[in-house]
């Protein structure tokens, strides 16, 4: 008689366990939570490292498996004590070297190295912008006009609110996001601030016929996804490995043209969009370029 009572009592132990159990297993079956891909924001130099002349520079070293994880480490500032420009892997010894300089900085020097890869913020070396310029890290700092910017951290000639870590020394920046693109205060007390002659990427360099020689540095899509390294197979596995095809100008995630489309394009980070054309800027035939119109239903 007891059995047949408790038995109900025991089976319900057994759901109550399994639902509590439930939540634990989910995201086991699922796999590890997806990191940030963060390898396509560097610029990467191949058999290089840095060489610092200036003994007051740091470095910061730790053993890593692999550039992603010096990527990543590089971007968040993690244990690192200044703001990461660049870092180099050490391919022979897994070890990450994070600097706060990069290869534009005074200084510093490249150095050829058959076990180092070379990896800088493109924010940093890039000398265009894309979309509104709220990334640019660059050292511009000359208004359109020809006026001499003001320094951030002065209140002379202007006053102003402005802090940040990215607003350094006299540079042009765009720490709100603003239509304009990057813009500074000028040193000239008539005028309060100005924008500043910083050209998009799309416009950098022009392509002509079908843009299969195009080589420029322009590394979003038309509708603003950013690209895929052609050295990376996620989230897209390809056919088009820069040591496969090395005259086709598979630098980093820049956009290219391989097999002949009507224009330049690259496989994507978004896991549901495999690829997209890149809107690049047509040279004119005098000398002025044009962003011509190109048909969308396109071969892949």
């Amino acid at each position: 008689m007891w059995v047949t009572k408790l038995l109900p009592v025991l089976l319900l132990q057994q759901v109550l366990l399994h639902l509590l159990l439930l939540p634990i297993a989910i995201p086991y079956a699922g796999g590890q939570k997806k990191r940030r891909n963060t390898l396509h924001e560097f610029k990467k130099s191949a058999k290089t490292t840095l060489f610092k002349e200036d003994p007051l520079l740091k470095i910061k070293t730790k053993k890593m498996n692999t550039a992603d994880q010096c990527a990543n480490r590089c971007i968040r500032n993690k244990g690192l004590p200044f703001t990461c420009k660049a870092f180099v892997f050490d391919k022979a010894r897994k070890r990450c070297l994070w600097f706060p300089f990069n290869s534009m900085s005074s200084g510093v020097k490249k150095e050829f190295g058959h076990e180092f890869d070379l990896y800088e913020n493109k924010d940093y070396i890039r000398n265009c912008i894309i979309g509104k310029g709220g990334s640019y890290k660059g050292t511009v700092s000359i208004t359109k006009s020809g006026i001499k910017c003001q320094p951030w951290n002065s209140m002379i000639p202007h006053e102003h609110s402005y802090r940040g870590k990215d607003l350094q020394e006299n540079y042009c920046r765009n720490p709100r996001g603003e239509e304009g693109g990057p813009w500074c205060f000028t040193s000239n007390p008539e005028v309060r601030y100005e924008v500043c002659d910083i050209p998009q990427c799309s416009e950098v360099e022009c392509m002509t016929c079908n843009g299969e020689s195009y080589r420029g540095p322009m590394d979003h899509t038309e509708s603003g996804k950013i690209c895929q390294r052609w050295d990376q197979q996620t989230p897209h596995r390809h056919k088009f490995l820069p040591e496969r095809y090395p005259d086709k100008g598979f630098d980093d995630n820049y956009c290219r043209n391989p097999d002949g489309k009507p224009r330049p394009w690259c496989y994507t980070l978004d896991p549901d969009t495999l690829w997209e054309y890149c809107a690049i800027k047509m040279c004119g035939k005098l000398g002025s370029n044009l962003l011509l119109p190109f048909p969308l239903t396109d071969w892949i």
